[in-house]
């Protein structure tokens, strides 16, 4: 099941479904520790609260051992071999969460089909070019 939750660059199931991620998320450059802080603003309260980051290091430029967030210093790890595009977030609780990291130089339109897998608030419109082309028999 999809999400209520739905921001242009982010979003979260609402419920757990097996062998998928939890979410996606669009970070605007390669820079990890610049980019995190709007992971934070983009995070709803009631997902709980994030205590640890690990990170795919092919996907960014820089490897932080932590970062600066609002109000405190969160730890962040990668795995040297790991390319598996995905944040992997441990909650104060200790459930861990898995976030699907969209390179920042996707299409926007891309994104936004992206994200839709997480969010019905996210799904195409009629001036959405894609709606055209798959009736047509095309495939994003």
């Amino acid at each position: 099941m999809a999400t209520h939750i739905q921001f242009e660059r982010f979003a979260l199931r609402s419920s757990y479904v097996s062998g998928l991620p939890d979410g996606a998320w669009w970070p605007r450059s390669r820079r990890l520790s610049d980019e995190l802080a709007g992971l934070f603003a983009l995070w709803p309260p009631e997902a709980g609260r994030i205590s640890r980051i690990l990170f795919s290091p092919p996907d960014w430029d820089d490897h932080p051992r932590s970062v600066d967030i609002p109000d405190r210093r969160v730890k962040t790890g990668g795995f040297p071999q790991d390319d598996t595009h995905q944040l992997t977030l441990t909650m104060r609780e200790g459930r861990q969460l898995s976030i699907t990291v969209i390179p920042p130089d996707t299409p926007p339109l891309v994104v936004r089909r992206l994200l839709a897998d997480f969010s019905p608030a996210a799904t195409a419109t009629d001036d959405d070019p894609f709606t055209e082309w798959e009736t047509e028999g095309g495939h994003p």
